[in-house]
């Protein structure tokens, strides 16, 4: 049995949707119903119910699902013994927007002193998955930003923070001390991917249909804001980071907060993955 198709078959078990399991994978939704169906042929059964809600579980669907999340679990185990015995530990993390290099400057003397033969490999991600593809394997630890799906995710919130909005030099607002989300109601905002986190899209782009340009970087960002004279909602921290020439911050004083998060699969076994967690998550509590 092909490993990759228990890995599709969970997404699509979790999500209850082809679509979403297909983003949650960084895929398309016509080769991820082919590897359903063939893993459907090679079992000789209908592991879902095809519904116009979604895909529901059969009654052998709900079996493999235990079987194949307990399999992919010791998979994962088995392989990170196995690099641990040849001295060739990695963990892959994903990170969303600039300031990766602040948090590593932290983390990476007492990680290396833990773990001197393990290799930490770094994947930007972008707007359009703030798991950075961590579901289907493309890391193995996301430090990212809430809120998401956390479906099969284990999430760790490390710093909270307010969000502020990012406006023009020259727009009617930008000489405010603070703004509201009414005031900026009728703005042309940034627009997030279609295909990203339903409730990732929905707390960033709090306007719903923002009809500015579409972005995927904090750069593409600022871009947009710089010369499309969009508006935009970001962290305090990323105000902090990002300031530039033409482009001015402010409180928003009815904004929910963001948290930074750290993220990872609930069948993770590696040691590194709770090393990293654990060392990130004592910095910022010894930060100031």
């Amino acid at each position: 049995m092909d490993l990759r198709r228990l890995q599709y078959f969970v997404a699509v078990a979790e999500e209850g949707n082809v679509g979403r399991a297909a983003r949650r994978l960084h895929m398309s939704q016509p080769p991820l119903s082919q590897r359903i169906r063939e893993l459907e042929a090679e079992l000789d059964c209908a592991l879902f119910e095809r519904t116009p809600s979604g895909m529901l579980l059969t009654g052998p669907g709900e079996v493999l699902l235990a079987e194949a999340r307990e399999l992919l679990a010791r998979v994962d185990s088995a392989r990170e013994r196995v690099r641990a015995a040849a001295g060739a530990q990695r963990l892959v993390v994903g990170v969303l927007g600039p300031g990766e290099q602040t948090l590593s400057a932290r983390v990476a003397p007492a990680f290396r002193r833990a773990h001197p033969g393990a290799r930490v490999e770094l994947r930007q991600g972008d707007f359009a998955d703030p798991t950075m593809g961590l579901a289907g394997g493309a890391v193995d630890l996301a430090v990212t930003r809430t809120p998401f799906d956390t479906t099969g995710l284990a999430v760790q919130e490390v710093a909270e923070e307010p969000c502020v909005a990012v406006l023009p030099a020259g727009h009617p607002l930008s000489g405010a001390r603070a703004v509201r989300l009414a005031d900026l109601a009728e703005c042309s905002w940034v627009r997030f991917p279609a295909e990203a986190d339903a409730r990732w899209r929905a707390f960033w782009q709090p306007v719903g249909d923002a009809g500015g340009p579409e972005i995927r970087t904090v750069d593409e960002c600022m871009h947009a804001v710089l010369w499309d004279g969009a508006v935009a909602m970001v962290p305090a921290r990323i105000a902090r980071r990002s300031s530039a020439e033409g482009v001015v911050f402010r409180p928003i004083t009815d904004a929910p907060p963001s948290s930074l998060a750290l993220a990872w699969r609930r069948t993770e076994g590696s040691p590194l993955v709770t090393a990293y967690v654990r060392l990130l998550a004592e910095v910022h509590r010894a930060a100031p």
